[in-house]
């Protein structure tokens, strides 16, 4: 049987793991990226909203993201609501991608900087100080391992969401998506040129399970023939069905040496979107927390918490997106939807109307920080409101903050401390922050 070494091995090419792989390339890693690397069938289409593109820009890949589409959406048509609503962006659309194009390009652009093994992997296991892989194409022995296999990277709750893609014909302008709730699911759409259509149906599991292609077939033809969005769709060719709906694991960090990313760790459910952009962000994190875990000088236990820390916030940021995004939807009141809207949609919390002296809720903690791509302790405040902390802005640092607030004062007080080193636009800003997130406590004054 045939040994591969590496100081690295990723496991998974899909956007998550090429990115941590490429990233860790660029770094001077051996990287092994090991996955079957088969090619990517259908057509599917993915939507990459404008938020993103700050990040592919800044990891030099928003020119390769444009070469696999045909351009930003145009409008979306959305029957969510009691009455349907037409949205236009004005250019400023997400793009729509050729999925299986842009995976091929991603990968493509990994394999410049990490070897490859075509295999798939049967265990992961410690040896020593380092990790030991048994794939079908012989062992694998490296320093760490990312695991960027999507949800089957490991056992977690099964969602009761099922996605159902297919592809369709209709005359209608191209490059408008559709968005619109079924009585028990919903599904998106996109049109093409040349009177493609292309798109998903999600469903709870339960209503696929046991059907055979031409069952399924039948029962999406039947979902889709009520449809406002794209009322004439004809040719429907289904394809099959894959877990979708919010799925997260407890702990990214499975042992000091095996890590996950993406959609290995979390994925989104689609109504709330943003699933590429988590795929990168979370590829590039990885990245740098392996290079902190690599470097004989740093700090593995910091690495950990900074990854625990992003995927928690990861975690809250996506639920919150989707249960707005159900709460949200109001044409339907079936039990598919009552179940989902039922759940509590938190909002921001309200500002603290501190009047008097106040002071630090808690004493100083530490927190990990990302610096010169390496993650290190720094010292921070706790935001107790939104299970946070903050290590500071711009300048401004949080030892900075607790010495101004000794002795107690008003906020406006500690801000003038502050805004004798500092700019006070930047200084309010920060209060508000730390204000909005129960940093601060009242005093109350002694008798």
């Amino acid at each position: 049987m045939r040994r591969h070494k590496a100081h690295v091995a990723v496991l998974g090419a899909g956007p998550a793991g090429a990115i941590a792989a490429r990233q860790l390339g660029l770094a001077g890693i051996d990287v092994l990226l090991i996955d079957p690397l088969t090619p990517h069938k259908g057509q599917g289409i993915e939507s990459f909203p404008p938020s993103g593109a700050p990040l592919a820009e800044e990891l030099g890949l928003l020119q390769a993201f444009c070469a696999v589409s045909d351009g930003p959406a145009e409008a979306m048509q959305m029957v969510w609501r009691e009455a349907p609503e037409l949205r236009t962006f004005e250019g400023a659309g997400p793009l729509l991608l050729h999925r299986g194009a842009l995976h091929e390009s991603l990968r493509e652009e990994a394999l410049r900087y990490a070897r490859a093994l075509k295999a798939r992997v049967r265990d992961v296991g410690l040896c020593g100080e380092g990790v030991q892989l048994h794939t079908d194409a012989g062992k694998v022995q490296c320093d760490l391992v990312i695991d960027a296999r999507g949800r089957h990277a490991n056992k977690r709750p099964a969602t009761d969401l099922t996605a159902l893609p297919f592809t369709a014909r209709e005359d209608s302008p191209a490059f408008v998506m559709g968005l619109e709730a079924l009585p028990d699911g919903w599904f998106w759409a996109c049109s093409l040129p040349e009177g493609q259509v292309q798109g998903v149906v999600f469903q709870p599991a339960a209503a696929l399970a046991g059907k055979g292609a031409a069952a399924r077939a039948a029962y999406l033809t039947a979902c889709l023939a009520e449809s406002d969005c794209f009322p004439y769709l004809s040719a429907i060719t289904v394809g099959k069905p894959a877990a979708a709906g919010l799925s997260a694991v407890g702990d990214p960090v499975v042992t000091a040496r095996h890590l996950l990313v993406g959609d290995a760790a979390l994925a989104r459910d689609p109504i709330a979107s943003h699933g590429l952009v988590h795929a990168l962000r979370s590829g590039v994190q990885t990245a740098i927390a392996a290079l902190t875990i690599l470097d004989p000088t740093g700090d593995d236990h910091a690495a950990q918490s900074f990854l625990r820390h992003k995927h928690q916030a990861a975690v809250v940021a996506a639920q919150l997106a989707t249960d707005r995004a159900y709460a949200d939807q109001s044409r339907f009141q079936t039990a598919f939807w009552t179940a989902r809207s039922a759940r509590e949609v938190q909002s921001a919390p309200a500002a603290l109307a501190l009047q008097g002296p106040v002071t630090l809720a808690a004493p100083l903690t530490r927190a990990p920080v990302l610096s010169q791509d390496r993650i290190h302790w720094a010292p921070a405040i706790e935001l107790r409101a939104q299970d946070d902390f903050l290590t500071g802005l711009g300048p401004v640092t949080a030892l900075d903050v607790a010495a101004a607030c000794r002795p107690a004062a008003s906020l406006q007080e500690i801000a003038n401390r502050l805004g004798r080193q500092h700019d006070m636009p930047l200084v309010f800003k920060l209060l508000e922050r730390l204000s909005l997130g129960g940093a601060f406590v009242q005093v109350r004054p002694t008798a």
